[in-house]
């Protein structure tokens, strides 16, 4: 199954794009959507998603378009959905990876943000061949800005658990435009070359750093009452 998903992971990756639609409940269905995005995220990856259509994919399954209609309105909402489970995939593994580096420099520990986000290009099914394709939905790029403004958001609260933050005029800003760095130097990183060209990645890392250091600072002491 993509992801090892749980039932409430399902949920959320499935309101994430399209509000109006509830992850199946009964077993049998549920696995029934589980097959749709796998073999979607392959035939993705293998023939572009120019050549994907529903007819296709119902054909790799043995059953009707009727039935992939009965889980997505469209191929779109096929696509939405492998990237937004993608996507909480990887705030999984930042989180996680975070925790286990609580006595890292903050810096350093950061620099997991891009090699796990490397790690979802080349590994996760159909991402990188959606992620650059012309394929995304409306709904999809604002599921893609929130989740940058969420890992904005969480990179100044692991910055205070620390005890430290940004001397800037506006944290929150610097801490965008830092998420955005990453954005696109990993963009760039999988254009030059779909497994990601390695130059790229450790430039990306440079860039970021050299922007972001010299704004860290340790939080003021609290004043005496």
């Amino acid at each position: 199954m993509m992801s090892g998903m749980s039932d409430r992971t399902i949920e959320g990756a499935l309101g994430a794009v399209d509000p109006t639609r509830r992850a199946p409940v009964q077993t049998r269905s549920r696995q029934r959507l589980e097959d749709i995005l796998e073999v979607t995220a392959r035939l993705v990856d293998e023939i572009g998603p120019d050549n994907v259509t529903t007819t296709v994919i119902a054909d790799q399954l043995d059953i009707s378009v009727g039935s992939i209609y009965a889980y997505f309105r469209d191929r779109a909402a096929i696509f939405d959905e492998i990237v937004a489970r993608a996507i909480a995939q990887h705030d999984r593994l930042i989180g996680a990876a975070h925790e286990r580096m609580v006595d890292v420099p903050w810096l350093d520990a950061s620099f997991v943000v891009i090699d796990t986000l490397v790690e979802i290009y080349r590994t996760e099914p159909g991402f990188r061949s959606l992620w650059f394709s012309q394929h995304l939905s409306a709904g999809m790029l604002e599921t893609m800005r929130r989740s940058d403004e969420k890992q904005a958001q969480v990179g100044l609260d692991r910055l205070a658990a620390r005890g430290l933050r940004l001397n800037t005029a506006n944290p929150m800003d610097t801490m965008r435009m830092y998420v955005g760095l990453i954005d696109k130097g990993l963009d760039l990183a999988f254009r030059l070359d779909p497994s990601g060209d390695e130059s790229m990645i450790e430039e990306t890392k440079q860039v970021v750093r050299h922007y972001i250091a010299p704004f860290i600072e340790p939080l003021p002491p609290l004043a005496a009452h």
